[in-house]
Parts: structure tokens; C-alpha cells; sequence
């Protein structure tokens, strides 16, 4: 099973028939949902990532049989389809349950149609046209941003028909029709909203307001990527995207590409089509950059962006493969005329055609190939196993979220345990499309409840709200284990005054302030579930930079370090307990936890360099650890040959762990203050640092 960025929601809405996020996708989600009982092979991650790389085969194929209409030559098309089947956008996103494949289906479809138009005549082109706008409405159904390709090309086509007056008013009214046709499978959302009952749903679309509220995306931002208030950046996205083009297709294909809309005016054959595709890109690649409110500067975040890039490389792609035939017709017809010849440059551009996709594979194979990619299961099953039995999860931002929902819901792991998104507890919808899901999650109010976080930030307010303490309240007095994970976003802090979040696991335990843990009750439950915060492989290299699974490899190196990071803060915090002899113990035991995640941790690479998957932060306050046990062993032990070994092997952590911060970070914290004291630390042992006899 490969679960990879958010397939998760749509691999719950597919196989539970409920509603993906908006706006809804209801094409995929049902197709999801049928494939899944007619093939009822693997668990549900498996057979919607199977459907969805027939659906990505299939626009490759699209784009095959779209280049070969135009150009009437193989090399071109077997250039365009490869070079686009196999670059890594394309690939990566046909081998997980995502709504791409079929929208990059759907969009070589309406080009394939383009082509159709242009080659038709008389009323074929009225037909042409109506089973286009059928199409159109469709792909509405999946993704609304083919709309920009409907845009151009169906105002070509109709602008078409009007030159040559061969539309009618009847033929116009049954083209709107077949286009809203198209649209039938967004009955999907208000059944599942009436019947299915899905453990994992978005919205309440049993009212018109309801589904237009969802289709219309507003709870996410109508026109725009996210509901982030961060504004969109043209000059920078449209870099982003040139940069991205080159890296997926190559510069060749964008010479080729170039190549074709310069010289496509001196041959009739292609010159319209390519204008509308060239039309067509345009407005694609322009709306996205001028709306795209994506902070580009973090990876993960282009990664998010680059997905919307899929579309026009396909238009890209097909002008390539044009660009190909560009370069063979005058080379055939007024160069190579011999008929032996003809069929040599023939033959050289279908090898070519052919090594340029086998580039593409060679180049993109390792990054696509998903097959032994089991982090995401791992990471769902694991942040259920570090709830205890009949527990709740609150949950924060789409990878846990829907990571730990798949997990719970369709692979039905960890039954006793409820799994709630804090992202969606704020909207009003959601307890009434969800009170049936949960065994124990408590809402705190009978009546309709609002989340007054939500309230806060429009200006609003209800007298029937709550906020977070209000779910701490009814949860702890009721004697049900509350974690969260990883942290607790909204604004809302009242529950700060009377709660504690404790991370005794890959999660944060919710413990009241009056029921706080000492050092050695914390350090007893961090040990016993100390085999939960380990994933198995959390090294980020492996995957793709701009993936989720880089994401979390990443961010496990942050929870690993949370238990000892938070029993040096309760050492510190209880009354100076490291400076007493009784500390010793529990100071030894947060040196321990430090060291299984530093060696847990730290890795060697092929040079032999040290690699750390984790922050600077975590070697200087092991290093603190070290020093601290350094230092209540020499006031609170007899002096002899094993109190003199036991410093070192202290001092020698020490001093290991802060060059390590020093070199990573020369400017944070105290660096000369640092200095200072492993200087002193190696004058008293001189051979600190190769004596063997100090290793831990």
C-alpha cells in the first residue's frame, strides 16, 4: 500500500461514498467507490492507487493518439507521450489516489476533441461540439480547474460555429444541456450527505446553500489555492513554474515547443490548433501564477503548487511532439527525397522519440517507484498505538489527519479508538454529519454548537459555543484519554490556564494542571511507549524533496526528541532537582532517552560524514543533559578511578554534542559560552576526545 500526500480523503470518501474536501470531486469519489466493489482485491489504498494508474496510463495514451491526429506521424507522438507519461509530476501522481490522472484525462481529452473540431465539417462540427461540452462538464465534476481549458476552447469552438453559421439556437440550448449532463455526478454529494453515513465526510450538502458552499469552495477560498491570507506572488510563481517545466520535460521539449508556435504559421496543417493550445496555456499558466497564495520558499509548499502544473505540461508536451514534425516535414520533403533515405530519417526519429522516454523513465523511475513506500502506513498505525485503549485523537493539518483517519476507518486498525480533525470541528456542519462516527468523543453541548474560535475570526457569535477547554472539560471528566497531534493550532488559549499537553508518546497527552506529571512519572510512561516514536526509515534523502513523505521523515526527528526534551524542562522546572543527589536518576534516564534519539537519529552517509535528521537544538541540549549529569556526579560521589571514567564519558558527550551545535549553528544560543566550557573540559582530561576509555 502507498498512501501518499492527501489520497487519504479520497480514498475514505471512495470507499465509504462520502465527500472528499471541496469542492468534492464527486467523478473520482464515485468511480472510487464502484471500482471498489467490482474489484475487491487488496485494502482500499490499494485498489484506488490501481484505478488511478489505469486513469494515468490512460492520459498518456491521450496524449499519444491527440499528437498523432495533428501530425499524422508516429515519432511525434511517441516523443510528446513519452516525455510526458514519464516525467516525474505525471508519474509520481498516477501511483496514488489522487483526482490529477483524471483530470489530466479529461483535459487531453478536450485537446483531442480541439483536434476533432478542426478536422470536421458541416453539422459533424455542431456534433463534435455538443460531445465536447458533454466532456467539459464531466471534468467539472473532478476538477474545476479544467475550466480554464473549457474556457478557451469551447469560446473557439462556439466563436467557430457563429463565423460559419452553422449553429442553431436549438443546437446551442442542447449543447448547454450535454454540458450540464456532464455535471449529473455531483448528485453523489447530497446521497452520501442523505445516506451514506461516512465515517469521513466534508460539509452538509443536503441543502442547495450546502452544496454550493462546498462546490463554490468557499470554506477554503473561491479562487484561491488555500484559505491562507498570504498573497499571491506572479513574477515569482511564474519563475517557479518556468524552472519546474524545464526540471519536468526537459529543454529540449521547451525548445521544441518553442519551436513548433514559431513555425506553425507556415504550415496550414497544425497553425490553428496550435494557436488555441498556445491560447489555451496561457490563460492556464497566467490564472494559476496570479492566484497561486502559496509561500513558495518552502519546498513542501512548491510541491503543493507544482501539481497545478500537470495541465499545461500537457499542452507543452503536444506542441513538442509537433515540433518534431515541424523539423521532419521540410527535412523529408526538400532535403532527404530518396525514398531509402526518407526512411532512415524516419527511423532515426523514432529512435530518438524512443530514447528521449527512456530518459525520462531512467531519470524520474526512482523517484516514482512507490512500491516498498510503506511511511505512511507505518506513521498512521503508529500514532494510533500511542493512544490508549478507548481513547480520542484531535489531529491538526491534512497528513495526520487523513493518515490516521485511512488507517482507523478503512483498514479499521485500532477500532476503540476515535479520530477527530480539529480543522473541521470548527465548522458548523460538523456535528451533525458526525455525531454517529464516534464511540468516545464527547461533544460538549447537545443543542447546534458553533466552535467560537471560528466565531472569533469572523466577528461572530452564538450563544450555544465552545472552545477547546470545553473539550478538554467533558473528556477528562469523563474519564476519556485525550492526545493531540502534533499541536494544537487555533488561537484559542483559555485552555492553557488549566491544561497541560505532555508529549509521553509520538502524541501530546492532555493532563490537567492539578494532575500534573512529576519527573519520574513522566519518565516511566515516556519509557513504556518509547518503541511508538520510531518510524522505519526517517531518513529524508529517500524521498522526493517536495513530498509528504519528506515531510513526515522530517518531523519525526522533532518527536522523537519531545519526551527528553520535555523531562529536561520538568528537571529544570522542579525545584533545581538536577543540582540534588536524588536527581541523579532521573537525569540519567533523560540522558538515555536523549541518546536513543540521537542514535536513532544519526546517521553515517558513504563518505563517512555524520548525517543528523534532526535540529541543532537536540545536540546542545543533550549536551546540557550530559553536562548536568556531569556535574551532580562530582558533588554527590565518592572520588575514586570509576567517578574519575564516569565524568569523562559525561564531559565527552558533552563536548561532542555542542561542537556538533556549534558547527551546525556558529551563531545560536551562547556560542562562546559554549567554547568556554568544553575548553575547560578538555584541559582537565587531556585525552578526552581519544581515549577509549571515555566512549559511551
Amino acid at each position: 500500500m502507498t498512501l501518499p500526500q492527501i489520497s487519504g480523503d479520497f480514498i475514505l470518501a471512495a470507499h465509504h461514498f462520502g465527500v472528499a474536501h471541496p469542492p468534492g470531486y464527486p467523478l473520482y469519489v464515485t468511480a472510487g467507490y464502484i471500482w471498489m466493489k467490482i474489484f475487491p482485491f487488496g485494502n482500499p489504498a490499494f485498489r484506488l492507487n490501481l484505478l488511478t494508474s489505469f486513469i494515468g496510463g490512460l492520459a498518456a495514451f491521450i496524449v499519444y493518439i491527440t499528437t498523432f491526429k495533428i501530425t499524422n506521424f508516429i515519432p511525434s507522438a511517441i516523443f510528446a507521450s513519452g516525455v510526458f507519461g514519464f516525467s516525474h509530476l505525471i508519474w509520481f501522481h498516477s501511483v496514488g489516489a489522487e483526482i490529477f490522472s483524471l483530470n489530466n484525462a479529461f483535459c487531453g481529452l478536450l485537446l483531442y476533441w480541439t483536434v476533432r473540431f478542426q478536422h470536421a465539417t458541416g453539422h459533424n462540427r455542431v456534433k463534435v461540439a455538443m460531445e465536447a461540452s458533454f466532456l467539459s462538464g464531466l471534468s467539472m465534476s473532478n476538477q474545476h480547474t479544467s475550466s480554464l481549458f473549457i474556457a478557451v476552447i469551447g469560446a473557439w469552438m462556439f466563436l467557430s460555429l457563429l463565423r460559419d453559421k452553422e449553429l442553431t439556437m436549438k443546437e446551442f440550448i442542447l449543447t448547454g444541456v450535454a454540458f450540464l449532463t456532464g455535471l449529473i455526478p455531483y448528485i453523489q454529494m447530497p446521497l452520501s450527505s442523505f445516506t451514506a453515513n461516512a465515517p469521513s465526510t466534508w460539509g452538509d450538502q443536503r441543502t442547495l446553500n450546502g452544496i454550493f458552499t462546498h462546490v463554490s469552495r468557499q470554506e477554503y477560498g473561491t479562487f484561491r489555492l488555500t484559505a491562507s491570507d498570504q498573497p499571491s506572488d506572479l513574477v515569482g510563481n511564474l519563475k517557479t513554474y518556468t524552472e519546474d517545466l524545464i526540471h519536468e520535460l526537459g529543454t529540449p521539449t521547451l525548445a521544441l515547443c518553442i519551436l513548433c508556435v514559431l513555425v506553425a504559421w507556415y504550415f496550414p496543417k497544425i497553425r490553428e490548433v496550435v494557436y488555441v493550445y498556445v491560447a489555451t496555456v496561457f490563460l492556464y499558466v497566467m490564472f494559476f501564477c496570479n492566484q497561486a497564495n502559496i509561500d513558495t520558499t518552502k519546498e513542501i509548499m512548491k510541491g503543493v503548487l507544482e501539481r497545478f502544473w500537470m495541465q499545461s505540461n500537457i499542452v507543452i508536451s503536444i506542441l513538442a511532439g509537433c515540433g518534431v514534425w515541424c523539423i521532419h516535414e521540410p527535412i523529408s520533403s526538400r532535403v532527404v527525397k530518396c525514398g531509402f533515405l526518407n526512411k532512415v530519417w524516419y527511423g532515426v526519429l523514432c529512435v530518438g522519440a524512443v530514447a528521449a522516454a527512456l530518459l525520462q523513465m531512467r531519470e524520474n523511475y526512482v523517484l516514482c517507484d512507490m512500491s516498498s513506500n510503506y511511511i505512511m502506513e507505518d506513521y498512521g498505525r503508529k500514532l494510533l498505538d500511542s493512544v490508549p485503549k478507548n481513547g480520542v485523537l484531535l489531529t491538526e493539518g491534512d497528513m495526520p489527519s487523513l493518515t490516521a483517519r485511512y488507517m482507523r476507518y478503512s483498514e479499521n486498525y485500532r477500532v476503540d479508538v476515535d479520530v477527530v480533525d480539529q480543522e473541521l470541528i470548527g465548522f458548523p456542519w460538523f456535528k451533525e454529519m458526525h455525531k454517529h462516527n464516534y464511540k468516545h468523543y464527547i461533544f460538549p453541548y447537545d443543542r447546534e454548537i458553533y466552535f467560537k474560535d471560528v466565531l472569533a475570526r469572523k466577528g461572530e457569535n452564538y450563544p450555544f459555543s465552545y472552545n477547546f477547554k470545553d473539550v478538554f472539560d467533558v473528556h477528562l471528566n469523563a474519564g476519556v484519554p485525550l492526545y493531540i497531534y502534533p499541536f494544537m493550532k487555533h488561537s484559542d488559549l483559555e485552555w492553557t490556564k488549566h491544561y497541560d499537553i505532555v508529549p509521553t508518546t509520538m502524541l501530546y497527552e492532555v493532563r490537567h494542571k492539578s494532575n500534573a506529571y512529576s519527573i519520574d512519572e513522566f519518565l516511566d510512561v515516556a519509557y513504556q511507549h518509547e518503541y511508538n516514536l520510531q518510524l522505519d526509515n526517517c531518513d529524508v534523502s529517500i524521498y522526493p524533496v517536495r513530498s509528504w513523505e519528506s515531510v513526515i521523515a522530517g518531523s519525526c526527528g522533532h518527536t522523537v526528541f519531545f519526551p527528553p526534551e520535555y523531562a529536561h524542562k520538568l528537571l529544570t522546572d522542579e525545584k533545581m532537582l538536577y543540582m540534588k543527589r536524588e536527581g541523579r536518576q532521573p537525569l540519567e534516564r533523560t540522558f538515555n532517552l536523549y541518546k536513543r534519539a540521537y542514535n536513532y537519529l544519526t546517521l553515517q552517509d558513504e563518505d563517512g560524514q555524520t548525517k543528523f535528521l534532526f535540529d541543532a537544538q537536540h545536540n546542545k541540549n543533550y549536551g546540557i543533559i550530559a553536562y548536568l549529569l556531569y556535574h551532580n556526579i562530582f558533588s554527590h560521589t565518592a572520588n575514586g578511578p570509576e567517578k574519575d571514567i564516569l565524568l569523562g564519558k559525561y564531559g565527552r558527550v558533552m563536548v561532542e554534542q555542542w561542537e556538533y551545535h556549534y558547527t551546525r549553528k556558529p551563531v545560536e544560543g551562547d556560542p562562546e559560552g559554549l567554547k568556554h566550557a568544553m575548553e575547560d573540559m578538555k584541559k582537565r582530561y587531556p585525552d578526552l576526545m581519544t581515549n577509549e576509555k571515555y566512549q559511551m
